[in-house]
């Protein structure tokens, strides 16, 4: 039996298969998307335009290497929509309502993640995968202490240290130079 011809949606739907698709398409050519979901420029376009549908398989591998749900690709669920992230790259986020949070910690944590770029993102991670929170929470301590110090110093004693510190900063980066030579 042919899978491709199977319905993933199995109903009504909101818009169709195909809309969900080419909006998922972008800017990009149909070739290159088939490309990037690993199907045929033929498969594709029997999707887009003969209203043929995927199969589950190929429903979710789209869905996964889109970011979107296979629910919201076969039916268009209108709880979420996809956004564009970068549309010459076609990655994509589903705006889905977000559940409450009635921690307020975990709200503050989760406005604070958001807040992050995703380099920032993966910078926090691999500090907390690293250092650990208490790590963390003591090289805080310690920059706070020396900023606490650093504030103590009369301006020609900070600027006696900025040079010191200056002068120390360039001889490592030379002798670090020197070793990758």
């Amino acid at each position: 039996m042919n899978n491709e011809n199977q319905s993933v949606d199995g109903g009504e739907q909101d818009g169709l298969l195909a809309d969900r698709l080419r909006t998922l398409i972008g800017s990009r050519s149909t070739r290159a998307a088939a490309k990037a979901w690993d199907l045929s420029y033929s498969t594709l376009n029997n999707y887009l335009n003969r209203g043929t549908e995927p199969s589950l398989s190929v429903a979710r591998q789209i869905a996964e290497r889109e970011g979107v749900s296979v629910e919201w690709l076969a039916c268009g669920d209108s709880k979420e929509t996809p956004i564009a992230l970068d549309e010459e790259r076609a990655q994509w986020h589903v705006k889905s309502q977000p559940a409450p949070v009635s921690d307020p910690l975990e709200f503050a944590w989760s406005m604070v993640f958001s807040s992050l770029d995703k380099s920032e993102k993966e910078a926090l991670l691999k500090l907390i995968h690293k250092e650990g929170i208490q790590g963390i929470l003591y090289q805080s301590r310690l920059r706070a202490d020396f900023v606490q110090q650093l504030n103590t110093l009369t301006p020609a004693e900070r600027e006696l240290f900025y040079t010191q510190a200056s002068g120390l900063m360039s001889a490592i980066q030379q002798a670090s130079r020197a070793s990758e030579d």
